[in-house]
């Protein structure tokens, strides 16, 4: 195991500090390397530099490159464009003799299969279907206009060589891997699903009445209300559109006072309205959780997995879905462990209302998540994924 060389390509991002569902899912599978003493290289964006997991840093050889902008965006899409990803890959492969590289989105990925030495194994960490987030993506207001008639056709078709090109996919949810093999017609021997844990540890604080009044002290959050929360990172759509229905749609016909909504994420801004208070970044997300009666995930778009239900469910919080919103968590049941609908619309609100009067429900659905912690604790994601790179060490391509 000790002599397993592995490279992390995380284009457009930063792979050693936690902000967001993909950055647990990358920070996760650095620390379960390098506790197994797998040696790890990785390469990020230079927008990460000074802003990492010291301590998990130095365990790693890390390389940055710079960002650009094409057409008036991010490179993110076309980061096979951007020759100072190119140079510094062609850098890094051609100096190290690497057991395994592994993307973490599909982007850059041709460049990695043109510099790789034909004996290391490519894996595609899928986050999610590119394929279908262009639907979300395209709505964004400053994507160019010159883009959306060629975007649906470039998400689908670089995905898919993406897909037959790598070796092998490691996806987030049976939803993803069912798209992978239906529409790309990928053999699903080449798929692996393991599932996104939450980066928070469980809560070991045996007094939770005492650590709720803390965090909400803490965060400035009412002592005395039913506090309802939603967190995500932004500018990420599908947050972004659960953040406008909350604040339009969900808190304006939730007319009981004595319920707030209470908003955290990356680059949301503070506000204090009517009974809605965003507190905008939380630093420690502990705080946020421990502060809830329940949460709520009003997800419409998108795909993969919503790590926040992850962080939900390690702190057996009670929470309400879309169906949307809970794909990747296959492991629940409806009504023994959360409520879920369709969509949000009135049933929603009622189910909100639900939660608020009925404790002895609350009580029950955080009893039963807390028997589901395993399915998304760290040591299960550890275990499937040091056991798949094992496995891989020993696959002749």
């Amino acid at each position: 195991m000790n002599l397993m060389d592995v490279l992390v390509v995380f284009p457009h991002g930063n792979a050693l500090k936690v902000t967001s569902g993909v950055t647990t899912r990358v920070w996760s599978l650095i620390k379960a390397l390098t506790d197994n003493e797998i040696k790890v290289t990785i390469l990020h964006s230079i927008n990460s530099k000074g802003f990492e997991d010291i301590e998990l840093k130095r365990k790693c050889n890390v390389f940055y490159y710079r960002e650009i902008k094409i057409l008036g965006i991010s490179d993110w899409y076309f980061t096979d464009l951007n020759p100072f990803f190119t140079y510094k890959l062609f850098k890094i492969l051609r100096s190290q003799n690497l057991n395994i590289i592994q993307i973490e989105y599909p982007w850059g990925f041709f460049s990695l299969k043109l510099a790789a030495n034909k004996k290391s194994i490519l894996l595609y960490d899928s986050q999610g279907v590119e394929g279908e987030f262009y639907k979300v993506v395209s709505k964004h207001p400053r994507f160019p206009r010159i883009l959306k008639p060629i975007v649906k056709v470039y998400f689908k078709l670089y995905e898919k060589l993406v897909c037959k090109l790598t070796n092998f996919i490691v996806c987030v949810s049976d939803v993803d891997r069912n798209y992978y093999t239906e529409r790309y017609k990928i053999q699903k021997n080449k798929t692996i699903l393991i599932q996104t844990p939450s980066a928070i540890a469980q809560d070991k604080l045996n007094n939770k009445k005492k650590s709720k009044t803390i965090s909400r002290q803490k965060l400035g959050i009412p002592l005395d209300k039913t506090i309802v929360i939603f967190h995500g990172t932004l500018p990420h759509p599908p947050n972004q559109e659960a953040f406008d229905l909350i604040m339009k749609y969900i808190s304006p016909n939730i007319k009981n006072s004595n319920i707030i909504f209470v908003l955290a994420g990356l680059n949301l801004s503070k506000f204090r309205k009517d009974n809605i208070i965003s507190l905008g970044f939380v630093e420690d997300l502990r705080d946020l959780l421990m502060s809830a009666d329940f949460a709520i995930v009003p997800i419409n778009s998108g795909s993969g997995m919503r790590v926040k239900c992850s962080d939900y469910i390690i702190s057996a919080l009670p929470f309400i879905s879309t169906k949307k919103g809970i794909e990747g968590l296959d492991f629940l049941e409806e009504d023994e462990d959360f409520l879920l609908y369709d969509t949000v619309d009135e049933e929603f609100l009622s189910g909100i209302n639900l939660l608020h009067k009925d404790i002895r429900l609350r009580e029950k659905f955080s009893l039963n998540l807390k028997k589901k912690l395993k399915n998304i604790g760290f040591k299960k994601f550890e275990k499937r994924f040091v056991s798949l790179y094992s496995h891989l060490d020993n696959v002749s391509i």
